[in-house]
């Protein structure tokens, strides 16, 4: 057990006070556990980095950004600040970054975040944060939707122009001898 994965594992066990924090609309309270929260993220980031890291922390702290995230969404929606199509719609490129992870880590490759990606999660970040103050932060909540689109594709493009080693695939020679 590593600094990184203790706050990821108090990351994960905040998500059940936060969403009932939401669902009984004490939002004041459910803003500064989601702050906190993001706070455990950002420093689970920071640690990370500095010690070594852990296949179990590779796994898990995305996989808890997911949880925590549509958990709230599925909350939110809940209460009324949040459309099922939103909640519907955020699924999808967070599935589809998931899966990518998993199949670059049975490949051994390593699936580094990247600005789009970093960009997208401050722009999630904000915009889940701005649900707990205002149902007017819907349409914050909408371009970070957008925003994770795009970060897929991005992401997407990125591995489509990475070289294929050689020796990898099935080698089809230009021409043929007959």
């Amino acid at each position: 057990m590593t600094w990184a994965n203790a706050l990821t594992f108090l990351r994960l066990g905040l998500v059940g006070p936060t969403i009932w924090a939401v669902l009984s609309q004490r939002f004041w309270l459910g803003l500064a556990l989601f702050l906190f929260g993001v706070a455990t993220d950002i420093l689970d980031g920071w640690v990370a980095r500095r010690e070594r890291s852990t296949v179990l922390g590779q796994l898990l702290d995305p996989l808890a950004d997911k949880v925590f995230y549509f958990s709230l969404a599925v909350a939110f929606h809940c209460v009324g600040r949040l459309p099922l199509l939103s909640v519907l719609l955020t699924v999808v490129p967070q599935v589809g970054i998931g899966i990518g992870t998993l199949v670059l880590w049975e490949r051994k490759e390593e699936l580094r975040a990247r600005w789009a990606g970093k960009a997208a999660a401050a722009l999630t970040a904000l915009a889940t944060g701005l649900l707990f103050l205002t149902p007017q932060g819907l349409w914050a909540y909408w371009a970070a939707i957008g925003s994770q689109y795009g970060a897929g594709v991005y992401y997407l493009i990125q591995q489509a122009r990475r070289k294929t080693p050689e020796g990898a695939g099935p080698g089809i020679p230009a021409s043929r001898p007959r």
